[in-house]
């Protein structure tokens, strides 16, 4: 009597948990909506603030840009410059620009710097010098050489995926009359645009790049940088100083020819994923290291799916298997999350309604088909009821 009873049990609860097991997705997720089934745009959602940001600096007055000047490099707070007095030895050496952007010669008065190309420096301080009468204007002999280009912080705004403050061209803490007592000379290609957008995460898929407003000292200068998304252009952007502020605009609408590594978009990009559900037991197993979660900026879901061991084996066990995207609008913090089964995105892998492309830190999840789901709960259930079965009959 006792074993019928422990059989009946044992079937109504395998019965229980094969039904249970149906339902693979979440409900909500395995209806097939607008967003879940056939078709996703990334929609561009901006706030009233931003929105009102962009048209008091579109009302501005807008500078137009010599491109030759503005990419002409510019001395900033903290550079370490080396200066020359041809009468006068004793001022020979290093002085390093202050933080109100002035240089600090002995027995004189402060001297603007920052901002300054090398030679209206030059010319600033040879007339500064003669005000103060240190000599007369036929035996003016002075050379200013940058020697080290600081570290600068300039904030960018607008259609970048990390906006806020960044700091570009960063420099080891070592002291550079170390090194560079009778040098002269220095680099500052990591003080430009260029750099600063791709410190801020690149620029968004919707960045309106004939719409960028640089805002130095007050004064605001209007750029077009669509040429640097193709490489071209490179050497005529501005030379950036320190609290520089750039704004880029948005078109409102997402380009997807802006979608892929370029000099101004993001390098690669950080997916996040999970795939510990069967034949995998864990990320570890899966192969899931930083190398896979680590995708270059234009993957797609397809791409991510691959990268996760979400596609291949058994065909009749996996071949139905689903994976979930979980991602955002442009300009958004709510997370939207879409479903798409793996022989979808085979069969429509050029169809970017359907394998949308990625961005930085979205989330990437795989659940197993039907099939490896029942094998499992009778796997389940043979674990769970077999030792009672088998008491049940010694």
């Amino acid at each position: 009597m006792f074993g019928t009873y422990l059989k009946r049990i044992t079937i109504i609860g395998g019965l229980l948990l094969i039904v249970s097991a149906c339902t693979v997705m979440p409900k909500h997720l395995d209806n097939a909506g607008p967003e879940t089934d056939h078709t996703f745009h990334r929609t561009v959602r901006l706030d009233n603030q931003t929105v009102s940001t962009f048209r008091a600096l579109q009302q501005q007055h807008l500078a137009t840009v010599n491109e030759v000047e503005m990419s002409t490099p510019r001395f900033s707070r903290g550079d370490w410059v080396k200066m020359k007095i041809q009468t006068m030895p004793d001022y020979d050496g290093l002085y390093q620009i202050n933080a109100a952007g002035e240089i600090e010669i002995p027995f004189s008065e402060p001297l603007p710097a920052s901002g300054l190309d090398r030679r209206t420096l030059i010319q600033s301080l040879q007339s500064s010098l003669l005000r103060q009468g240190w000599f007369h204007d036929d035996q003016t002999m002075l050379d200013i050489s940058l020697v080290r280009a600081s570290s600068i912080q300039v904030s960018v705004f607008g259609a970048v995926f990390s906006q806020g403050q960044v700091t570009i061209n960063g420099q080891p803490a070592t002291k550079p009359e170390d090194a560079f007592q009778h040098e002269t000379g220095a680099f500052t290609a990591g003080r430009n645009l260029t750099s600063a957008l791709r410190a801020a995460g690149g620029i968004r898929p919707d960045a309106d790049l004939r719409m960028v407003i640089l805002k130095r000292h007050g004064k605001h200068y209007l750029l077009n940088i669509r040429d640097l998304v193709e490489g071209a252009r490179y050497q005529t952007m501005p030379t950036l100083i320190q609290g520089d502020e750039i704004y880029i605009a948005s078109r409102g609408e997402e380009d997807t020819r802006l979608i892929r590594p370029t000099p101004i978009t993001p390098p690669g990009m950080r997916v996040l994923m999970s795939n510990l559900t069967a034949p995998a037991l864990s990320n570890a197993q899966s192969a899931i290291g930083n190398d896979a979660t680590r995708l270059v900026y234009g993957a797609s879901l397809l791409d991510a799916a691959i990268s996760a061991n979400c596609v291949g084996g058994t065909h009749n066990a996996n071949a139905s298997r689903s994976i979930l995207l979980v991602t955002r609008h442009h300009g958004s913090t709510e997370q939207i999350v879409i479903r798409r089964s793996i022989n979808q995105l085979l069969a429509n892998a050029s169809d970017y309604t359907v394998n949308p492309y990625l961005m930085p830190d979205d989330g990437v999840a795989c659940y197993d088909s039907r099939f490896t789901n029942l094998r499992d709960v009778a796997r389940g259930i043979g674990e769970l009821f077999g030792p009672i079965l088998l008491g049940g009959i010694l």
